[in-house]
């Protein structure tokens, strides 16, 4: 069972979250981030069984060089580690983290999971998780994905959502599965303007979908995805998370669809008093969708 602990640190008494179990556990500074340990963070389920077919990627892009920061990124990051390594039995050397991810760190993870899924062939399933800025193409409405090296005005510096759907589902995957929490808008997770230029949002286009996939975004293409700051999680990761402890992992996509869109638009109103409405898609491929699961 994994456990929750405040520790302090010598020199300063510097409090530290530390989640822990006998298959992965984390430790983040509560002074840096913020961070204060909800429901979610603590006693997340284990499991006995090993979902040895299914490869990660989780970036967590909080601390950015050249634009506003992303509050509790990182902590959204680990914690949905934590539940994949414990609560959904994927072995830990089959994820990968990284956080605070540059342009050619996040070409880098998104071409470990191409390989990863094709070496193992028939069955292998890919999960993509991304906490971090999202940054909408004015002239088109293109989406991109931020690295904490880029810059809001220059989509060069980005990475395109329709790139990574047509890398990462031309790899003939049995399924691979989309969590974007992150908004296209040009707004950030405090609702303040970041895209240079713009006083309103953009509605934008968020890509094609290729091969077998489904995607979960936190938000429509003008809405903002607003963090939960009494949860110290982005609000869509929240209430994802939330679904799986509650489930212990064993939930189908079309209910944790329902439970995420319904949750997230309901206190978005209540916290923000502003919509923030999360959307899934599938491919034509996947016509069963609703049925799958993660685990």
């Amino acid at each position: 069972m994994l456990i929750g602990l405040l520790l302090w640190c010598l020199g300063g008494f510097a409090q530290v979250l530390e989640v822990e179990s006998s298959d992965y556990s984390f430790s983040i500074s509560r002074d840096r981030l913020g961070v204060t340990p909800s429901d979610v963070d603590v006693d997340i389920p284990m499991t006995k069984s090993v979902n040895d077919k299914t490869f990660v990627v989780i970036i967590a892009n909080e601390n950015y060089q050249n634009e506003q920061d992303v509050s509790f990124a990182i902590h959204d990051g680990e914690t949905f580690k934590a539940y994949c390594v414990n609560t959904l039995g994927i072995p830990e050397r089959q994820i990968r983290m990284r956080t605070d991810a540059t342009l050619n760190n996040i070409r880098y993870e998104v071409e470990w999971l191409m390989g990863a899924m094709n070496a193992h062939g028939n069955g292998a399933k890919g999960v993509f998780y991304y906490s971090g800025h999202g940054v909408p193409d004015a002239s088109d409405g293109n989406a991109f994905l931020l690295p904490v090296d880029g810059y809001m005005g220059n989509t060069e510096s980005a990475f395109g959502l329709s790139k990574l759907f047509s890398e990462l589902g031309g790899v003939g995957a049995e399924s691979m599965t989309y969590f974007i929490d992150a908004c296209f808008s040009g707004t950030s997770r405090d609702g303040s303007m970041i895209a240079e230029g713009r006083g309103v949002a953009i509605k934008s286009k968020v890509g094609q979908l290729r091969g077998k996939a489904v995607a979960f975004s936190a938000a429509q293409g003008n809405e903002t995805a607003f963090a939960y700051n009494d949860k110290s999680h982005g609000m869509f990761t929240y209430f994802l998370l939330k679904k799986l402890k509650e489930t212990k992992g064993n939930v189908s996509y079309g209910e944790l669809a329902e439970y995420i869109t319904a949750q997230v638009s309901k206190m978005s109103m209540l916290e923000n008093s502003k919509r923030q409405t999360p959307v899934t898609t599938a491919s034509e491929q996947l016509d069963n969708w609703r049925t799958l699961k993660l685990k």
